[in-house]
C-alpha cells in the first residue's frame, strides 16, 4: 500500500536518484584557488534525507499543554542538551535533515549562498572573523503544516513530498531553490565602518538594533545580506518543536531572560580587579557572566561602566563575614560606594564551549541566566533581535479597541524605512486588544501561520500553557508604524522565548536591549 505521506513527484525522484549515484556529491569539494566549496548543490542533493519527521501539538480546546507528541520518523528520537563539560544524547545530530556545519561564507548580491570554509572539512574555518562571518549551514528542507479540529501537526523532510513546501527563505527571487541554508551563528556586531558581522567575542551593536538600522547597515555589506528575517525565526522555532516536542524553550534549554543582577558596592577600593559587595547581594551576580561597574543604573547609560565595562566574572570569594568580592578579568580600576555592579548582556560566543549541537554552557548558574545554542546557532544573549523584513501597523479602532497588522517584504532590497509599500504583503493581525490590555503582556493560546510567520491566536494562555510566550502591542496608545522585536532580554522573564513578540516604538529606535542578527535569506519570494 502506498504511504500517502511519501508521494514524490517523478521529476524530483529522478533528480534525487541521479544525485545519489553521482560521485560529485559524495564529499565536499574545495577549490583552493578560489577559496570556495564548489559542490554544495551536488552534496546536499546526494544526501537528501527521505524521512518525515513529525510533531503534533494539541489545540487549546483539546489541551492547553505546551507539549506535543513525536510521530512518523520522529517517534523515538531523543535529545538531551549538552554543556561545556557534558555531551548530551542527540539522536538528531547525524541525520541529514538536521545536520549542521559551522562554516565561513556569505551570500552574493543575487542571494546565492557561498561557503569559503567548513569546520574540520574544507578550508580554514574560524569564529573570530579572521576568515569571514561565522555561519551555520544545513540542508534546504521542506515542511508541511496541517490543522484539524483538535491538533496542529508539523512535518519536516529533506525531500519535497506531496503537500510539503520549501522552508521560508529557501526560494531565491527567480524561483530557484537555494542549494543550502546559511544562518548567522551569532548576534550581529558592527565594525568601525558600521558593517555588521557574525563573529564570536563581540558586544551588542545598537546600530543594528532597529529595523532601519538593519536596512542601512546590511546594505554596506552587500545586496544579498539583511537583518534577521521571518525565515531565520521560523527555522529555530520549527527545529525546537520537532526535536523537543515542546513550544516552551524555557522548559528545555533556557535563555538569558533573568540574568539582570544589579547590586551596590559596599566598600570602596583603589587599583583593583574586584568589587566588594554585601555577601547577601553577591548571589545576584553569576560567575562567568559579564558585568560593568559604575554609578549609572540604566545599562544604556555610559556611567554604568565608567569604572569597568563588560568584564567577565572569574569568581566570587569571601572577604569577611559580611563582604564578598566579585573578581573580574581585565585591568585595574577604582570603586566607590556610589557605584553598582551591573550584570550585562553576554558577548557573542558564550556557547562556544558547548559539546553538542544544542545546549548551554553550565549548570553552575541558572539556565534562565545564560544564552543557549540550538542547531549550532547561539540565541537569547540578553537582548531582543529585530526582524528587519517586517513592519507592524498599529491601528486604533476606537478609544477602547485596536489591532496590529503584520506586513512583510520578501526582497529586503525593497524594504522601506518609512511606509508600507506595494512590495509588502499583509500576513495577518495579532489578536485585538482593548484599553485594558493595550500595552500589556498577553499570552496566546496558540498560533496561526502565514509565509513563515507564526502569529499568536486568541489571548488567554499563560507562561506555562498554550504558546507559552507573550506578546506586547499598543495600537490604542501608539498607532502607526513600528518594528517587531523577538526573543527577549535579560529581565523580561517568562514573557520571553521563541514566540515572544514586541511592538517597538518606531522603525528607527534602539536601546541597549535591542540587538540584531545578520541573514542570508533576505532575498526570497512569497
Amino acid at each position: 500500500m502506498v504511504n500517502a505521506d511519501k508521494v514524490i513527484r517523478l521529476g524530483d525522484y529522478v533528480r534525487l536518484e541521479r544525485a545519489q549515484k553521482s560521485k560529485d556529491g559524495a564529499n565536499f569539494k574545495y577549490d583552493a584557488s578560489t577559496g570556495r566549496v564548489t559542490n554544495l548543490a551536488e552534496y546536499f542533493a546526494a544526501h537528501a534525507d527521505p524521512n518525515i519527521y513529525t510533531v503534533r501539538f494539541p489545540l487549546w480546546t483539546t489541551s492547553n499543554s505546551t507539549q506535543g507528541v513525536k510521530l512518523d520518523d520522529n517517534a523515538g528520537l531523543s535529545i538531551v542538551p549538552s554543556t561545556n563539560t557534558v555531551s548530551g544524547r542527540d539522536d538528531y545530530r547525524s541525520l541529514p535533515a538536521f545536520r549542521v556545519w559551522d562554516v565561513n561564507g556569505g551570500v552574493d548580491d543575487a542571494g546565492n549562498p557561498f561557503v569559503t570554509a567548513i569546520k574540520d572539512k574544507a578550508g580554514t574555518w574560524s569564529a573570530d572573523g579572521s576568515h569571514g562571518d561565522a555561519l551555520v549551514m544545513t540542508a534546504t528542507g521542506f515542511y508541511r503544516l496541517q490543522l484539524d479540529s483538535q491538533y496542529m501537526t508539523l512535518s519536516y523532510s529533506g525531500v519535497q513530498y506531496d503537500g510539503f513546501v520549501p522552508m521560508p527563505g529557501a526560494m531565491l527571487p527567480d524561483g530557484t531553490l537555494r542549494p543550502c541554508m546559511l544562518f548567522a551563528k551569532y548576534r550581529a556586531w558592527c565594525d568601525g565602518s558600521g558593517i555588521p558581522h557574525s563573529f564570536t567575542g563581540k558586544q551588542t551593536s545598537t546600530a543594528f538594533g532597529s529595523q532601519n538600522g538593519c536596512i542601512d547597515q546590511a546594505a554596506k555589506k552587500g545586496k544579498g545580506w539583511s537583518g534577521k528575517t521571518v525565515a531565520d525565526t521560523w527555522y529555530v522555532q520549527l527545529m525546537h518543536m520537532l526535536k523537543y516536542a515542546d513550544r516552551n524553550i524555557e522548559n528545555t534549554l533556557g535563555g538569558d531572560f533573568g540574568g539582570n543582577g544589579q547590586i551596590t558596592i559596599s566598600k570602596a577600593e583603589a587599583s583593583v580587579t574586584r568589587a566588594l559587595v554585601k555577601t547577601t547581594d553577591a548571589q545576584y551576580i553569576d560567575v562567568g557572566s559579564y558585568i560593568s561597574v559604575g554609578s549609572g543604573t540604566d545599562r544604556g547609560d555610559p556611567k554604568v561602566g565608567e569604572a569597568a565595562s563588560w568584564r567577565k566574572v572569574l569568581s566570587k570569594t569571601v572577604v569577611d563575614s559580611v563582604t564578598a568580592a566579585i573578581n573580574v578579568a581585565g585591568s585595574k580600576f577604582t570603586t566607590t560606594t556610589a557605584m553598582h555592579v551591573t550584570q550585562m548582556p553576554w558577548p557573542t560566543g558564550a556557547t562556544d564551549g558547548v559539546l553538542g549541537t544544542d545546549g548551554y554552557a553550565t549548570d553552575a548558574i541558572p539556565r534562565s541566566h545564560q544564552p543557549i545554542r540550538i542547531q549550532g546557532i547561539e540565541i537569547f544573549t540578553g537582548v531582543y533581535e529585530v526582524e528587519s523584513d517586517v513592519i507592524l501597523n498599529n491601528v486604533k479602532d476606537s478609544d477602547t479597541a485596536g489591532h496590529t497588522e503584520i506586513w512583510k517584504v520578501f526582497d529586503v532590497t525593497k524594504a522601506s524605512k518609512s511606509a508600507i509599500t506595494s512590495d509588502y504583503v499583509h500576513l495577518g493581525d495579532f489578536p485585538a486588544v482593548t484599553d485594558k490590555t493595550n500595552n500589556n503582556w498577553q499570552y496566546a493560546k496558540g498560533f496561526t501561520f502565514s509565509h513563515g510567520m507564526t502569529i499568536p491566536t486568541e489571548w488567554g494562555g499563560t507562561s506555562t500553557s498554550g504558546l507559552s510566550d507573550a506578546t506586547l502591542i499598543n495600537p490604542i496608545s501608539n498607532p502607526g508604524l513600528h518594528e517587531l522585536h523577538r526573543g527577549g532580554h535579560l529581565y523580561d522573564g517568562s514573557h520571553c522565548g521563541l514566540f515572544c513578540s514586541v511592538c517597538w516604538p518606531t522603525l528607527s529606535d534602539a536601546w541597549w536591549y535591542c540587538g540584531g542578527r545578520l541573514s542570508t535569506l533576505g532575498r526570497t519570494r512569497a
